[in-house]
């Protein structure tokens, strides 16, 4: 049973790897927030400042600027493309497996358990939709804090202080963390101080620094935005039974029978840290998880986390189980040790998680749509605003503007220039269309393109050629092209694919 566990832990990583090399040069996004990331890394490329004023030109993601200058940096290399962001995602990603592994090795000497901590994370990759290389802050962000982690665990706390700094700035929800997660030195006031006196220094400075620098809009962005995110009692509700419970049951059991069988002296400074850290990154992924726009992604530091917990767990369970002499079951003729259910358990909650490969790579014929898509956008006069794809409009040759699901969090806080610059360029007819992911009365604020003034301009609906999810789905565009001779150029052909010509005047 402990090789069956073992082949599929090994399995797990290689298919994240044959999954990644596959999508690491596809040319269109393959996660929608990927063309605002491309966006933000072609903005630094091209000297433009991440963190501006907002406008319908640009509006920067409320993230912490370390991916993109990595990303960007590392374009200089690979070329400018989504490559060079997935490639920072599929390095921290093997980042973490080595943190993951080091760390479970280090506290029981047991390769084995190591290795299943990995497997058992990496199997979590369709689950957390396929997050692990996308071109997103995520998979850094979970290795910069496990490092920190083991930084806390093993380091200096000056050493631990800058790591925590590192991850706050790969993502600012780790900031509150990085102050707390120094109470595992209760025991040593000295060290705790240190540690929460450093980390306090650094962040503020950095900040400080940040703002300085950008004339105040990162805090705007990295903290001020975020206010615009209301609570979601569904979501906390349900946190501990769907995103621990329903995919790791045999896991958390394995936990939970490592703290009730083969306890650790939870006073001494082994126990306590595991403990509170438990703690601390439990109670913050909640905090996150249970406010509106959280995604699966939230979840991605508990889940590596747990992978850690489960192998520490194994290793005590064996561990008792080898010193007191192990049981034996009779099943059938045939008996069967307490370490090999251990195994078979372990090999269950890993093969709940088999997925095929076909779950996470482009649908067949995205690219060929996505490349018409491109043609026609190039073809079509004027302006034109791809709501969700701001890349596809760099690609096509069009002016910049901003990603809708970072300008959503400004216009929904109120910030009055942008919303005036909404108003008067939607009532002036600057754009000749406006391309949807979704249905209008879907997007926020409430409505942004169902209520005047865009409802008094932008009302034929034309359904975008090869259509699927999360791409360009809806065009949008004035009355007066339905007047005008057909078959006219890109997006403002008619006489193709569905129109509603309904809410226009005959």
């Amino acid at each position: 049973m402990r090789l069956a566990a073992l082949g599929f832990s090994l399995f797990f990583v290689l298919s994240f790897l044959f999954i990644a090399l596959h999508r690491l040069h596809y040319p269109f996004e393959i996660d929608r927030v990927e063309s605002g990331m491309m966006t933000s890394v072609w903005r630094l490329r091209h000297g433009y400042p991440l963190y501006a004023a907002p406008s319908l030109e640009w509006a920067s993601y409320l993230y912490a600027p370390l991916f993109f200058y990595l990303s960007a940096a590392l374009s200089k290399v690979m070329g400018l493309s989504y490559a060079p962001l997935r490639m920072v995602s599929i390095l921290s990603a093997f980042g973490t497996f080595g943190v993951i592994f080091l760390m479970v090795w280090k506290e029981t000497r047991r390769w084995a358990a190591a290795v299943v901590a990995v497997g058992l994370f990496a199997s979590l990759y369709v689950l957390v939709l396929g997050w692990f290389d996308v071109g997103r802050v995520d998979s850094l962000s979970v290795f910069l804090f496990l490092l920190a982690v083991l930084a806390t665990r093993r380091a200096h706390p000056l050493l631990a202080a800058v790591m925590w700094l590192l991850a706050f700035h790969g993502k600012q929800t780790f900031l509150p963390l990085g102050l707390a997660i120094f109470l595992v030195e209760w025991q040593r006031p000295k060290r705790m101080l240190m540690g929460m006196a450093a980390f306090a220094a650094m962040a503020w400075a950095s900040v400080a620094w940040l703002n300085h620098l950008t004339q105040h809009w990162y805090s705007f962005y990295a903290f001020g935005t975020t206010g615009s995110l209301g609570w979601a009692p569904r979501e906390a509700a349900m946190f501990m039974p769907h995103d621990l419970l329903e995919p790791l049951p045999v896991t958390v059991i394995l936990i939970l029978a490592a703290v009730l069988l083969a306890p650790m002296r939870w006073r001494e400074q082994e126990g306590s840290f595991f403990a509170i850290v438990t703690v601390l990154i439990g109670g913050a992924v909640w905090f996150v998880r249970a406010h509106g726009g959280a995604n699966i992604n939230a979840t991605i530091p508990l889940y590596a986390w747990v992978a850690i917990l489960t192998g520490i767990a194994v290793h005590r369970l064996l561990e008792r189980w080898e010193t007191a002499g192990s049981p034996t079951f009779a099943v059938g003729r045939a008996r069967i040790t307490v370490p090999a259910l251990l195994w078979l358990a372990l090999t269950v909650q890993l093969m709940a998680h088999l997925y095929r490969p076909g779950q996470v790579l482009p649908m067949q014929g995205a690219l060929e749509g996505r490349q018409q898509f491109i043609a026609d956008l190039r073809a079509t006069p004027g302006d034109v605003w791809v709501v969700n794809h701001s890349y596809d409009g760099l690609m096509a040759g069009k002016p910049m503007h901003a990603e809708m699901d970072a300008l959503d969090a400004v216009l929904g806080r109120g910030y009055q220039p942008a919303v005036q610059e909404f108003d008067r360029q939607i009532s002036g007819q600057h754009f000749t269309a406006v391309v949807l992911d979704r249905d209008p009365d879907s997007y926020a604020p409430k409505g942004l393109f169902t209520a005047a003034p865009f409802s008094n301009v932008y009302v034929l609906r034309v359904a975008a050629r090869g259509a699927q999810v999360d791409q360009p789905t809806l065009i949008l565009l004035s009355c007066a092209v339905a007047s005008t001779a057909q078959p006219q150029s890109g997006l403002l052909r008619l006489d193709v694919g569905f129109v509603d010509r309904s809410p226009c005047k005959s």
